[in-house]
């Protein structure tokens, strides 16, 4: 792609519809499935583990609150949850370290390899569930739907966050990374809600199939319909992927003080996101079964929650950032911090949980936790200089991708070997983990404001 090209993406209106159809439908399909499949991974574990009376897992559709449905849940969740630990695994593990050699290898040769790799991944998995969902199996078998995800699925998240930047102005990054993360929630809102509506009429291979549908349009728009970012100056179209000199060249990149780079910034960034991660990773995983066992919410009702929770959140990101940086004139750094402090009081109201009301005051109190993502990222891409924008988000998702390792883990075994006490030490850690953050983003804020002010010391000295 010519340099003409790229600036032509950057100042049109086409850039608005390049990443974000496609990204909003294959996140369609992961809210229509992903509570769902945690579901199927509870019934198949209870029907391997009642051999004598499988239909009496039935009641786990049939009346979920019942007392007989929780005291079944006690039984079967620990089991259940070490499933879901060895997905987390196997989505981590392999594509950690493949992350460091792809984001140097797509500054050299181009996004649009890593983007349809990504695409075509959650297709392969729903092809999969789609087949094993018609036979009654042994539920860690459903864990070979994630096997393609491991060995070719690393790179989207880091394909398109560089794409974005490649393609937007830096004082519009921000804003547009607002936007592809409104597509990914809108996805899952409406994915959410209809997904579960889908299986009470028509099933898990049903579901399955359209989830299927749509991974394979967004493929297609993806192969015809986006453009590469990055102009490949090499003889070679493709170079070897798994050159261990792209690694050193990453590691140079964020840890060599150089013009351009702002390590401390860079750092302290990669900080709050990867423990904002963790935090991410480890509720995803065990907010359906903290519902489920202690509301006695079946998977409808947990995803009317969902996707209430997912269109506050779209609100308050988009308000928060118009009202913080237009109307306020707030820093990105400011931002985060206000996103962090709504994160630290809704968790710590979801430790205090004991009526289904609690669990939409947390959802209003967090409101503003969405602004965390864009601003830290935006930060991100202004601490290095744009060629080396894949090194660096490398960096960064290698770290995302690695965090599931210990913190899904972390948090199903906590919340498995305690569920019973209260307040729920699995949230409470949630809380002091958001409270370490807003320690971080002070300590940059106040760095970032003593920098300024000693620049324009030197500039009306000068």
């Amino acid at each position: 792609m010519s340099e003409k090209q790229v600036d032509s993406i950057k100042t049109g209106w086409r850039h608005f519809i390049l990443m974000e159809p496609p990204i909003f439908l294959l996140l369609l399909a992961n809210g229509m499935t992903s509570n769902v499949l945690t579901d199927l991974i509870l019934f198949q574990t209870c029907r391997q583990i009642m051999v004598t009376n499988k239909t009496s897992c039935d009641i786990l559709h049939t009346n979920s609150s019942s007392q007989e449905a929780r005291e079944l849940n006690k039984i079967i969740q620990p089991h259940a949850s070490y499933i879901i630990i060895g997905r987390s695994l196997i989505k981590g593990i392999l594509p950690a370290l493949l992350i460091l050699f792809l984001g140097p290898w797509s500054d050299k040769y181009g996004r649009k390899p890593l983007i349809i790799a990504g695409y075509f991944v959650p297709l392969c998995r729903y092809i999969i569930l789609f087949i094993l969902s018609n036979f009654d199996v042994n539920p860690w078998l459903y864990l070979l739907a994630y096997v393609p995800t491991a060995l070719f699925g690393s790179g989207l998240l880091l394909a398109t966050i560089c794409y974005i930047s490649d393609s937007t102005e830096p004082d519009k990054r921000a804003w547009r990374l607002a936007c592809l993360q409104t597509c990914v929630k809108t996805g899952l809102v409406i994915g959410t809600f209809i997904g579960p509506l889908i299986f009470q009429k028509l099933g898990y291979t049903f579901l399955f199939s359209i989830a299927a549908l749509l991974c394979l349009i967004s493929l297609l728009y993806v192969v015809f319909m986006v453009p590469e970012s990055v102009q490949n100056n090499s003889e070679k179209k493709w170079g070897n992927p798994f050159d261990f000199s792209l690694v050193k060249q990453l590691v140079l990149t964020c840890t060599k003080k150089r013009e351009g780079l702002n390590r401390g910034m860079l750092w302290s960034c990669l900080a709050v996101l990867s423990l904002y991660k963790i935090t991410f990773h480890g509720n995803s995983d065990i907010s359906y079964l903290f519902a489920n066992a202690k509301l006695g919410w079946n998977v409808v009702q947990y995803s009317m929650f969902s996707s209430v929770s997912m269109v506050l959140s779209i609100i308050g990101t988009f308000a928060g950032l118009k009202i913080m940086k237009d109307y306020i004139g707030l820093t990105d750094i400011t931002g985060a911090l206000i996103g962090c402090l709504s994160g630290f009081s809704a968790s710590l109201c979801l430790s205090l949980v004991t009526e289904s009301w609690h669990m939409y005051l947390e959802v209003c109190l967090g409101i503003f936790i969405g602004v965390i993502l864009p601003t830290t990222r935006s930060l991100i891409s202004r601490s290095a200089p744009p060629d080396d924008l894949g090194k660096v988000f490398s960096l960064v998702t290698f770290v995302d991708t690695l965090l599931p390792l210990g913190s899904a883990p972390l948090y199903t075994l906590l919340y498995s070997s305690y569920m019973s006490v209260y307040p729920l030490p699995v949230y409470l850690l949630t809380s002091g983990i958001y409270f370490l953050i807003i320690i971080v983003i002070i300590t940059i804020n106040l760095k970032f404001i003593r920098d300024k002010s000693s620049s324009k010391s030197i500039t009306q000295a000068d």
